[in-house]
């Protein structure tokens, strides 16, 4: 069906047969661009030395030939491939079929018969094998069972008080039902008490028995006389055989339960914390934490960057600098893993005496960083602990792919408003800058063709209105040089007490020449009060702001200069009677560019430049600047100072 991508799984196995199926699996995929994923499930059984390492040597070529490897947990093999196939959406399973190591058929079907019977609707591809090491193979899997010595001593603990209670039972008259029940008993606590099947297995044949002598007529002997007895022997060997079976597969659920549960609260524990991380330094410092609380070995992490791969950092509790004794070949390997976007749980390589596995962290389409566990020779993590570290950085590759998105978006975002600042400008430059020149240029003509024609009192208002023209474009480009330099640092501060009176009066003088149409007021509580300033900043911020006031209020409107000391802070107030400032103007009043929309009556507009300059001086005085609502009408405009205790000497 067109859509849908196919899906190959290989089940891996400790098998010799497993490398064929690997590689017919394998001639499948690599021509057909579908995803691969090479499937392990572990169980309960115990595998020799031999298995263990055939298992190993499959899993590398599953990951060498481009196959996702995954580990599942459970006893019933064919009904854990069976429920992760469905949940993932394979079209393709590639399993085994060795040939049958006696002439006579298995009653237990398997592994492929099983799956092409639950599976009716994925293909199921069965791969035969036919070498006569798979006889030698399937024989060797009937080995004797391992036997630890501190089982069979429980064992014998329990039967003897078995066999002690059974005595007490017959010295009382009890039927034999009671001496069989406490056997029985005796052989269930074996099955839980000790770790296999295998005790409480030999622990059902060795309570037949003594049952058989102590207690079945003729006693103290092993015949019996009654032909009942073998049928009720036999019903309780199979009673305790089957009690062991049911114990030992409730406590072999109890342990996968346990490793799903351990590993569903690192895991959550991990997305947790990287999910509060800021930055990609945090991630990948909480991704080590992790992973030692697994391994407790030193973590390596290569960084990949254009293209290469290179030391970034190590994460160990000895505090030595690893990057020191890394070799070329740490450094091949893991460029090797990076470039082939694959795990290499299995590549070694001899690091300071000891083995290097690395693993690559992947992001949606790239390696985003190599991790190196410098482990002991003889300790390498089993498949469950690979399992959760594998799992463990598939959560720090999407980690780091929302930090990337984050940062892009955030650069867009910045490069938008980078954008609209400039456009802002432009747009000043190009029609609120025209204006005053236009009218400069304009007057200037006027003055050069009619000087004759025009009386003095119109020179006079030409003039007048150049020089407004003129300074208030030099106003304008001072502000816009002053805010730039504050921005980029330019501006060292030059703070000393002043006497605010002084700098109000200084600040009065220098104010638009319009100011005799308004009536201005000073209010001190206090003449000598003081503020730590560098005064030719503040006397800046002071005429911005009333020359604001004189520009949008209306003639004869009172402004109001004043301080006053609140604590350690002086609080400046410039206030009006005007029509004040809308709510929502009030929000960005302090943004650069921004105007409101004012518009005085010659048609000039500012840039918006004049009150952002005052909000980064104040800034950078570490002072507050905002505005309010006069009462009952106009606006107020609050900055604060750091106060100056003065002292006076007689």
């Amino acid at each position: 069906m067109e859509g849908i991508k196919e899906h190959i799984l290989i089940c891996l196995s400790h098998s010799v047969s497993n490398e064929k199926v690997i590689k017919s699996a394998y001639d499948a995929y690599k021509n057909s661009g579908a995803m691969f994923t090479a499937l392990y499930v572990e169980s309960d059984i115990v595998l020799s030395k031999s298995e263990q390492k055939r298992l190993k040597n499959n899993v590398a070529l599953a990951q060498r030939l481009g196959a996702k490897p995954v580990y599942i947990y459970g006893n019933d093999v064919p009904s854990m491939v069976c429920e992760y196939a469905k949940a993932s959406g394979i079209t393709k399973i590639f399993v085994g079929l060795s040939q049958k190591s006696f002439n006579i058929p298995n009653i237990k079907k398997s592994l492929a018969e099983r799956l092409s019977a639950m599976l009716t609707d994925i293909d199921v591809l069965i791969i035969p094998y036919q070498k006569k090491i798979i006889k030698h193979e399937s024989i060797k899997r009937f080995r004797f069972p391992v036997i630890k010595y501190f089982d069979i001593l429980k064992s014998v603990f329990i039967i003897s008080v078995c066999t002690f209670v059974s005595l007490l039972f017959y010295n009382l008259g009890l039927s034999e039902a009671n001496i069989i029940t406490a056997y029985l008993f005796g052989v269930l606590v074996i099955a839980v008490w000790t770790s296999r099947w295998f005790p409480s297995a030999l622990s059902a044949l060795l309570s037949i028995s003594i049952f058989n002598y102590l207690f079945t007529e003729p006693r103290f002997s092993l015949r019996v006389y009654d032909p009942s007895y073998p049928i009720t022997f036999f019903i309780m060997f199979f009673v305790g055989v089957l009690t062991s079976s049911l114990a030992s597969n409730i406590k072999s659920q109890a342990i996968i339960s346990a490793k799903k549960a351990y590993r569903t609260e690192v895991l959550l524990s991990t997305s947790q914390m990287l999910q509060k991380a800021q930055s990609k330094n945090e991630i990948l410092q909480i991704t080590a934490q992790q992973i030692y609380k697994l391994v407790k070995c030193p973590i390596i992490f290569y960084k990949t960057e254009q293209n290469t791969v290179t030391f970034d950092f190590d994460y160990n509790m000895e505090n030595k600098d690893l990057n020191l004794f890394l070799t070329d070949d740490e450094h091949k390997t893991a460029d090797w893993v990076y470039r082939n976007n694959k795990h290499a749980g299995l590549t070694t390589s001899v690091f300071k005496n000891s083995k290097c596995l690395y693993f690559s962290v992947r992001g949606q389409n790239k390696v985003l960083a190599v991790v190196a566990l410098a482990l002991d020779m003889e300790n390498e993590p089993d498949v469950f602990t690979k399992n959760l570290i594998i799992a463990i950085l598939d959560e720090c590759g999407l980690a780091l792919d929302k930090q990337n998105i984050m940062m892009q978006k955030q650069k867009i975002e910045l490069q938008a408003e980078q954008e609209a600042l400039r456009a802002n400008l432009l747009r000043a430059i190009s029609h609120d800058l025209r204006t005053p020149l236009t009218s400069i240029a304009g007057n200037a003509a006027i003055l050069m063709e009619r000087e004759n024609a025009i009386d003095k009192e119109k020179k006079n208002e030409l003039y007048s209105d150049i020089y407004d023209d003129a300074m208030w474009l030099i106003t304008l480009v001072e502000n816009l040089l002053s805010v730039t330099r504050l921005e980029n640092g330019a501006i060292q501060l030059k703070t000393e007490p002043e006497i605010l009176g002084e700098v109000f009066d200084e600040a009065i003088n220098h104010l638009d020449r319009r100011k005799t149409e308004h009536d201005i007021k000073l209010e001190l509580e206090d003449e000598l009060l003081m503020a730590n300033m560098d005064v030719r900043l503040i006397i800046q911020v002071i005429i911005n702001i009333m020359n604001n006031a004189i520009k949008y209020t209306q003639k004869g409107s009172t402004i109001v200069l004043s301080a006053k000391q609140q604590g350690d802070k002086v609080v400046i107030k410039i206030s009006d009677n005007g029509d004040g400032i809308a709510d929502e103007a009030k929000k960005h009043l302090f943004d650069m560019y921004y105007t409101a929309n004012n518009t005085r009556t010659d048609g000039r507009r500012g840039l918006g430049l004049g009150l952002a300059l005052c909000k980064s001086i104040i800034k950078a005085h570490n002072g507050e600047i905002y505005v309010e609502d006069n009462k009952p009408k106009g606006s107020v405009f609050t900055f604060t100072l750091q106060a100056v205790e003065v002292n006076i000497y007689e």
